[in-house]
């Protein structure tokens, strides 16, 4: 999800590497709550209203979009859309709205809050709404969205239905009491609903998203985490740089959790050939649930790993107040790895490269720590610049100069011989034209 302007964050003072700070941003990050099916069957005017909102919000979208660009459905990054939704097109973003949302029996304060926020819906397809935080004993002052953590309970209410509420788990209660103590506020909160593409799109997954905000600064890094992103199953590697030496390496993630990946993989392609050979349909269909069932176990296992993985190197980062240098790979390398393994078992493992860009990027900024994304080679020489033939086991060497070493470690050895160079560049203030909101 993207939000507001764009920000970057604080960071933890390390007694050796104490930083000089700057640069005062907002910087946001996101819980989402999942509405249980279970409240869903009980009160089917829930499902109703969350897909009422995102039918409007998503015509809107497309109309605005249409009469500034004068296409259908434009694919626009962030950026663009940041460029294009100027202050001199609210007027004519209020009026579709007005236009729109009666249409699918929407509130006026929910029409109202899209106007107030009419750039916003653009980028998340969603109506913020206001919010409230009770932490001890605070007055209930009638926010649409009342977070309750005394009795851990989250109400939804104001929408034009009755009201309805939400039980927060323990992990969620903790994540807010974490967010609390680095100095967040809740500012906002959406009702969310995901959206299935296909021929004919489907809605499910409800769910309420709370929005966190700080003021932050941006440190004046002492050193540099550079990370090279693989494939999973290859491992991520982060070296800790300082004055231009390699002061710790971390390998990530650890050989059973890829054993895993690989052996869900395994299953799925098994059951999906199984249920393509089945001529009953009931047992043809056992089958491809069961497959489905995986292939979402298989996605909540590839985000939980990106997610350790993103807080070793971040942490590693806030210790030594040091800036995050993410070795990108080219579009088109990556365009064609995902070809060349469309259907293979190594296709999954490229799933987590994004992922692990994103999650780093948007933590980083929520902790201060300069992001830069700059090419960092694995295959060249870092001794003479020559191309470098792979032998085995990842092993790269050099035809000209004989240089000889792990693949993986040759974005280090880059890093180290351009240091200063990295370091000078992730000294500048960085300024982004959104905010990406991290979902935990």
């Amino acid at each position: 999800m993207k939000l507001l302007a764009c920000p970057r964050v604080s960071s933890i003072t390390n007694r050796d590497f104490s930083p000089t700070t700057y640069t005062h941003m907002y910087v946001y990050r996101t819980l989402r709550i999942e509405i249980p099916w279970r409240l869903v069957e009980e009160r089917p005017d829930v499902l109703g209203l969350a897909v009422r909102m995102r039918l409007a919000v998503e015509e809107y979208a497309r109309r605005l979009l249409k009469e500034l660009t004068g296409q259908e459905e434009p694919k626009l990054a962030p950026e663009e859309l940041v460029c294009l939704l100027t202050p001199d097109r609210r007027e004519l973003a209020r009026r579709i709205i007005e236009e729109v949302f009666p249409k699918y029996g929407l509130k006026r304060y929910i029409a109202e809050w899209a106007k107030f926020f009419w750039r916003d819906v653009v980028f998340h397809r969603a109506v913020p709404l206001n919010a409230q935080l009770r932490v001890g004993n605070e007055r209930d002052i009638s926010m649409a969205v009342f977070v309750d953590l005394k009795s851990g309970i989250v109400r939804v209410r104001k929408l034009g239905i009755p009201p309805f509420a939400v039980e927060l788990k323990k992990n969620n209660i903790v994540w807010i009491r974490e967010r609390l103590e680095e100095g967040a506020k809740l500012k906002l909160a959406f009702l969310g609903i995901e959206r299935q593409r296909g021929k004919e799109p489907t809605y499910g997954k409800l769910y309420v998203a709370l929005v966190f905000a700080r003021e932050v600064q941006q440190i004046k890094p002492r050193a540099v985490v550079v990370v090279d992103v693989n494939r999973l199953d290859n491992g991520v590697t982060a070296g800790l740089l300082v004055d231009g030496k390699l002061r710790q390496t971390l390998r990530l993630p650890d050989e059973s959790a890829v054993r895993e990946l690989r052996r869900l993989h395994e299953e799925i392609s098994r059951l999906d050939g199984k249920a393509a050979r089945e001529a009953d349909p009931v047992r043809r269909r056992r089958l491809e649930d069961r497959a489905r069932y995986l292939a979402s176990k298989r996605f909540r296992k590839i985000r939980g790993i990106v997610a350790h993985i993103a807080r070793e190197i971040i942490e590693l980062a806030k210790t030594y107040s040091a800036a995050v240098v993410v070795d990108t790979m080219e579009d088109e390398t990556y365009r064609e790895l995902k070809e060349r393994n469309s259907s293979g078992v190594k296709k999954h493992f490229l799933d987590g490269l994004g992922q692990l860009r994103r999650r780093l990027q948007h933590l980083a900024q929520w902790y201060g720590l300069p992001y830069l994304e700059e090419r960092l080679y694995s295959t060249i020489c870092p001794r003479c610049g020559a191309k470098m033939k792979e032998l085995n086991n990842r092993r790269m060497r050099c035809p000209v100069c004989g240089f000889n070493n792990n693949r993986d470690n040759v974005p280090l050895i880059w890093a180290k011989r351009r240091y200063w160079e990295i370091l000078q560049k992730t000294k500048q203030p960085a300024f982004s034209a959104t905010t990406t909101l991290l979902t935990s």
